[in-house]
């Protein structure tokens, strides 16, 4: 086929977020939540329990189901994730700004440390260095689903499915 007749390929620049960002959301989210699940189990830092709690949410029950936690986690993520690909949509460099969300959320620690005796302590230094990472690695996720984003045909996944 002559090459006047193809249709360039354009990266997602000018498409709503939603597809990219859900799926951006959820896979980051995944990793996070297994990430600080791991260190939890391997170490004891309650730092999985800090990610899903809920307790200083007033309309809902002091605990629920950890997967309820979980899909909650996970929507906040998706906000996240749909937030992250219309700002690189926008402007570019999707691993600086996935890297630059993970360690802007890591900054939770400090509110969401005081709002319960479940979790680990505003000056625990082991559980501040496990969630740095954790957030840092939330944020490596998001900018290498930015990459992949960014060099797939609008419209697109990156995948096929059937």
């Amino acid at each position: 086929m002559p090459h006047h007749f193809a249709k360039p390929s354009k990266p997602l620049k000018n498409t709503l977020p939603w597809k990219c960002g859900i799926l951006t959301g959820i896979f980051s989210g995944f990793v996070l939540g297994f990430f600080l699940k791991a260190i939890e189990a391997y170490t004891d830092e309650k730092v999985y329990i800090l990610l899903l709690n809920i307790d200083f949410v007033p309309w809902l029950p002091p605990t629920l189901p950890e997967y309820i936690e979980f899909v909650l986690h996970l929507v906040v993520s998706i906000v996240i994730g749909t937030f992250y690909i219309w700002w690189v949509q926008r402007s570019g460099h999707p691993m600086s700004k996935g890297i630059l969300i993970g360690a802007l959320s890591s900054l939770l620690y400090i509110p969401l440390s005081q709002l319960s005796t479940r979790v680990p302590d505003l000056y625990d230094g082991k559980a501040i260095l496990y969630w740095l990472a954790g957030h840092l690695l939330f944020g490596l996720a998001i900018g290498v689903c930015g990459q992949v984003w960014q060099h797939t045909k609008k419209g697109e996944l990156p995948f096929k499915y059937e």
